[in-house]
């Protein structure tokens, strides 16, 4: 797989507690070879009609093009906001070593043996 394949994922959560929660259900179904929290953030974004300012994590997360719909998937259902934010972004390029890491810590064919 080239690197082409390998995305970044962008996901906020709502802390580190949900952050934590959500990557380690990712690891285990083997959606994501790693993910990186970044504790505090502050997003400011419109809700509902009004102007919001939260206090949030940010997960970086790096996977597969071929995983991506399972991660989304994945976050839906254990995220707590109605409408989580998942956006992947394309890598250009990189390390071969690390990209091919990545790939190979990736496996989405487990996505039918997921634990709850």
């Amino acid at each position: 797989m080239s690197a082409a394949h390998v995305i970044v994922v962008l996901v906020t959560t709502s802390g580190e507690e949900e952050s934590q929660r959500l990557v380690r259900a990712l690891l285990e179904r083997k959606l994501i070879a790693c993910a990186n929290i970044v504790p505090r953030v502050r997003s400011l974004f419109r809700w509902e009609g009004a102007i919001e300012d939260a206090g949030e994590s940010l997960l970086i997360l790096k996977s597969t093009t071929d995983a991506l719909k399972a991660v989304e998937e994945c976050v839906h259902q254990h995220h707590s906001y109605d409408v989580p934010e998942v956006i992947a972004l394309p890598v250009s390029g990189g390390s071969e070593q690390y990209l091919a890491w990545v790939t190979a810590e990736v496996a989405p064919a487990h996505v039918g043996n997921q634990p709850d």
